[in-house]
């Protein structure tokens, strides 16, 4: 069983409300996605809000609503993950940008 079925079937059987499930289901799906979108280039790390770490990470990066995506300095708050996919493109384009524009000569020493 991988992490995305236990996740799920451990949310089942939580007592969460049917719209919070709602909500998770649908991050799970989009989580799901993103190999096929970016192949191996992305890693996602999914953080309990109510869990310490969760908690610190509110802070630093002052998100009180959720869910909440923090992409290489860049914020969004919400379930619109085409934002979320378009922040994510961004920030590869930005990664893949200084190799790109970097002259052959300014790499020999």
């Amino acid at each position: 069983m991988g992490l995305r079925q236990k996740v799920q079937r451990d949310l089942a059987q939580s007592a969460l409300p049917d719209d919070l499930k709602a909500e998770f289901h649908d991050l799970s799906t989009w989580a799901g996605t993103l190999p096929e979108k970016f192949d191996q280039r992305v890693r996602i790390r999914l953080i309990d809000v109510a869990s310490l770490e969760g908690f610190v990470k509110s802070l630093v990066h002052r998100f009180w609503r959720y869910p909440a995506f923090a992409i290489e300095g860049q914020r969004y708050v919400g379930s619109d993950f085409s934002r979320v996919d378009a922040l994510i493109a961004q920030a590869l384009r930005r990664k893949e940008e200084p190799s790109a524009t970097r002259s052959p000569s300014s790499n020999a020493h």
